[in-house]
């Protein structure tokens, strides 16, 4: 009979068994999935040699997946041997009906993987079946009916024959739920310190947004949220990032000044001699400020406390990112990854943007949550960042067998603004809103090969008899036949303005006289910093921006000074140039110049590589309507491009009567002032 010990213990050796079998199936598949990338781990391991704390790390995480496999193994075994008591016909057999449990369980997980991750490689072996998502979800909520069933079953004969274990067991369950659902203090006052002269400040960046894929700027586009935005505010259409990379971008942002002049001139850019001083966060810090940063991808910026932040939130950053936010894809992870007890067992996946096959929104906006929610006695400085329209422009909401490329971007975008409007639901919630000035941007944007993505025509091509010539090659070519007038990725290509062209808007709310209007003239992320400051009242020195806080504030007789706008690429290997960048061989081609800090196991460039990044660099600065671009041939020759920006009109040849009648002189003798030594010998 089932009542015996021996025999529960012989259903859970072979429920034990099955599960080994099982853990051992999705290994290989595992295996399968990801040989290409496993093999290009070992060699970026070898590469970045990883320090002996990264170990300790790898094993907790085998520990936690095969803890969960057990955690399920004992679940199934309590479930049929809770359900045998109440049926002891069953008993006589009761291996068959306990692997029948097994197995419901099960498949019930691996469908509810493939209905809320549809990228994760697991589902592609349920989608072979279920080839439909509505069938998929349809399946799923049999299956789900069924487990809870056999659940509630179990839970029935707990109270018929084990009353007092099911009180404990659900007293300790509940506990763990509340606990986990509130780890912070809660709200206690809504009441903000904010006033009409010392408003909150918070700059609201969504990364690689090109504002052309807005509905606002006339694109069919759901995005509801940010169109009303910026139907009430300031809008700069024509604003432009100096580096079109997240890291050196926001650095830009937060600093008022130019890649070169701070020191951050790549992605993950290491930063002992960063110049860092004189930052807007200091600065507002100084000011009585309570300064926090908030983004939901760090693998390529490291933007910390010493830029002048009080808190920092974000997902667990450092080389474990790159390790578990990439392989954690496994169906019981999974599904408990974007749980509160998820958060803590995989602190690299949850909230990670960069862990896009379980990304979902929310998660993210739940590391926020209790820092907003918390009573302060300061004004509040945040900037955060978003990044779902980054590339590959997928998450657990978009999947990546729904359209091409590029539907897959605009549909991150929508997603985003629902996003955005969850955030901004919280802020007006927690009474951020009350008094505040919003600056809401993109760190740069993106190219996706459009006709016109470079913007370089071939009819328009110019040589000295101004006629259309063989147009010049600006870098070796990639697999996908760019076309001169195309251009792909961010950071890539200074001449692809599309990459550098980013959304700027300024909103009040309740402060100033809000000037509702879009500003056409050319303005850089740099006049960020100086514009708040200005709106502030507090000085504003070390910038290379302008304040846009006159316009801002509704000064309608304000004209802007003008300033040439300096731009410049970063490391670009051939795998990134392109709109279908595989991210593995990005990081091969890259991999020789980084390195893994060994005191934060955050990943760094090297420094013996900086000279190889600059020499790879294109520059660029642009003057009213002309741009003077240069891109490197060889060690010691980069082309000039010269183009009218008003007329499309442009040439490589600067001894032609085009180029004399211009200022392209000028203009590289601009470059060559602002950019020194790097281009003194070419």
């Amino acid at each position: 009979m089932m009542s015996s010990r021996s025999n529960a213990w012989t259903i859970f050796l072979y429920l034990l068994i099955l599960t080994g079998f099982f853990f051992l199936i999705e290994f290989s598949l595992f295996i399968q999935n990801y040989r290409d990338f496993l093999a290009e781990s070992s060699s970026i391991t070898g590469a970045l040699h990883l320090p002996a704390a990264v170990l300790p790390r790898i094993v907790l995480y085998l520990f936690v997946q095969l803890g969960l496999h057990l955690g399920y193994c004992l679940l199934a075994w309590v479930v049929s041997i809770s359900i045998l008591r109440l049926f002891p016909r069953l008993s006589i057999d009761g291996i068959y009906p306990a692997i029948a449990i097994w197995l419901m369980g099960m498949m019930t997980i691996l469908v509810a993987n493939a209905s809320f991750y549809p990228n994760s490689k697991f589902s592609a072996l349920i989608h072979i079946f279920l080839f439909n998502s509505f069938i998929t979800r349809s399946i799923f909520i049999l299956l789900g009916i069924s487990s809870c069933s056999l659940i509630l079953l179990a839970l029935l004969s707990g109270i018929k024959y084990k009353p007092k274990l099911i009180v404990i067991a659900s007293s300790i369950f509940i506990f763990i739920m509340v606990y986990h659902s509130n780890p912070f203090e809660p709200i206690t006052s809504k009441k903000q310190i904010a006033t009409y002269q010392t408003p909150n400040i918070i700059i609201v960046g969504i990364d690689a947004l090109r504002p052309d894929f807005l509905g606002f700027f006339g694109r069919e586009i759901a995005t509801p949220f940010m169109d009303s935005f910026l139907s009430h505010a300031t809008v700069f259409s024509q604003a432009l990032t100096p580096l079109a990379r997240t890291f050196p971008s926001w650095t830009s942002i937060l600093t008022g000044r130019y890649p070169r002049e701070v020191g951050i001139r790549t992605n993950l850019a290491q930063q002992q001699s960063a110049h860092l001083s004189n930052s807007l966060p200091q600065l507002l810090r100084a000011a009585g400020y309570h300064t926090l940063y908030a983004t939901d991808e760090t693998r390529f910026s490291n933007i910390g406390t010493n830029y002048g932040f009080d808190h920092i939130i974000t997902p667990e950053v450092g080389i474990g990112d790159f390790l578990f936010g990439t392989i954690n894809d496994f169906p019981l992870s999974n599904l408990l990854v974007n749980t509160s007890f998820g958060r803590w067992l995989f602190p690299y996946s949850y909230g990670n943007r960069a862990a896009y096959i379980t990304y979902q929104p929310n998660s993210f906006l739940n590391l926020l949550r209790p820092w907003l929610a918390k009573p302060n006695n300061k004004p509040l400085f945040l900037a955060i960042h978003f990044c779902l329209p980054h590339y590959p422009y997928l998450s657990a909401d978009i999947s990546e067998q729904d359209g091409n490329v590029i539907e897959h971007y605009q549909k991150s975008i929508e997603e985003v603004d629902k996003q955005l409007r969850s955030f901004f639901t919280m802020l007006e919630e927690d009474g951020y809103l009350q008094h505040a000035l919003v600056v809401l941007l993109s760190d740069h944007g993106e190219a996706l090969k459009f006709a016109g993505d470079r913007i370089t025509e071939k009819e328009l091509f110019l040589t000295s008899n101004r006629k259309v010539m063989n147009v010049p090659q600006f870098y070796p070519s990639s697999n996908d036949d760019e076309a001169v007038n195309q251009s792909a990725g961010h950071g890539t290509d200074v001449l692809g303005l599309s990459q550098y062209h980013t959304l700027l808007a300024f909103k009040l709310y309740h402060v100033g006289i809000q000037q509702e209007k879009i500003v056409t003239s050319t303005v850089s992320l740099l006049d960020i910093k100086p514009s708040i400051l200005d709106f502030l009242k507090l000085p504003f020195t070390a910038s290379s921006g302008q304040s846009l806080a006159r316009i801002v504030n509704g000064q309608h007789e304000v004209f802007l000074k003008h300033h040439p706008i300096f731009l410049e690429t970063d490391f670009s290997s051939p795998a990134i140039r392109t709109i279908y960048p595989n991210i593995h061989q990005v990081l091969l081609e890259g991999i020789n110049i980084f390195e893994v800090d060994p005191q934060t196991l955050h990943l760094v460039v090297k420094q013996a590589m900086n000279q190889m990044i600059i020499n790879s660099k294109q520059y660029a600065v642009i003057d009213e309507e002309w741009m003077l671009a240069l891109y490197p041939q060889n060690r010691n020759y980069r082309m000039p491009i010269l183009i009218n920006l008003q007329t499309g009109e442009w040439t490589n040849d600067m001894q032609s009567v085009y180029a004399k009648s211009s200022p392209a002189a000028q203009l590289l003798f601009r470059l060559k002032m602002f950019y020194g030594e790097e281009l003194s010998s070419r």
